[in-house]
């Protein structure tokens, strides 16, 4: 099924042990689509595809690691495409869900991981799929990007870059056939935030895998997860700083 229609056909998954990513294809996927996880070659991923393969889908799995260069992502992102079988046949849909919260001591690899990896998958699935003229491409964002707090600066810094690449080019990809779909959640409760403390207005994989279905259906360019996300990170930007909790500084 090409152009921008659930349920998804031809997926690929970038970061496929994404809980959040694998969500998405919950809630958006046909019965029994094709689908590429790229990731880095581990136990999770592993699993990841076991387990979509246990619900009728055909599964790919592709080595990637975001040290790669622009000409090594490119030949994954081939990779992938082509492992989703008939190479002619457009993708349906490719989600970008690599990322991690890194440490405030390594901002490099934080960096490198939320920036720079992301950076070049998304050039490179934008290209695949404006010289395809159809799909959809959806980027995990964060509320940190319009929102950041000092504790994870390196994090946030790096979604505002992701997130600005996204928004900039929505237009452009639209002419060329192609949409895309920014997604801006808050705290998820997933094994990647399993040793923080959920706070308010905190998420789950499914509900946002479910939001970004219900966005799919609509002609937004970008959801936030929650939706009343969008108020509290819009309320807290008017705020001086100074009269924000700590933890929300």
């Amino acid at each position: 099924m090409s152009g921008h229609n659930q349920p998804f056909e031809r997926i690929i998954l970038l970061g496929g042990s994404s809980e959040i990513g694998l969500a998405i294809i919950e809630h958006t996927s046909a019965p029994h689509a094709t689908i590429a996880l790229v990731g880095r070659s581990s136990a999770r991923q592993t699993q990841a595809a076991q387990q979509l393969r246990n619900k009728g889908h055909t599964v790919a799995e592709i080595s990637y690691n975001t040290t790669m260069t622009l000409s090594e992502t490119h030949d994954v992102l081939l990779e992938a495409k082509n492992a989703l079988g008939s190479p002619a046949a457009p993708v349906d849909a490719i989600i970008m869900a690599i990322g991690t919260m890194g440490e405030p001591d390594t901002p490099q690899a934080t960096l490198t991981t939320n920036l720079v990896g992301p950076t070049l998958l998304i050039l490179g699935s934008q290209q695949i799929l404006t010289t395809q003229g159809s799909g959809t491409l959806i980027v995990l964002s964060s509320a940190a990007a319009v929102r950041p707090r000092e504790e994870i600066l390196n994090y946030a810094i790096a979604k505002q870059g992701i997130d600005t690449l996204v928004r900039t080019t929505t237009a452009t990809l639209k002419s060329q056939g192609v949409r895309t779909l920014l997604v801006r959640p808050g705290f998820v409760s997933t094994s990647m935030t399993s040793h923080l403390p959920p706070p308010l207005l905190a998420s789950t994989p499914s509900a946002t895998g479910h939001q970004v279905a219900k966005a799919l259906k609509s002609q937004k360019s970008v959801v936030w997860v929650p939706k009343t996300m969008r108020w509290a990170v819009l309320t807290l930007n008017i705020l001086p700083r100074s009269l924000t909790p700590p933890a929300l500084r």
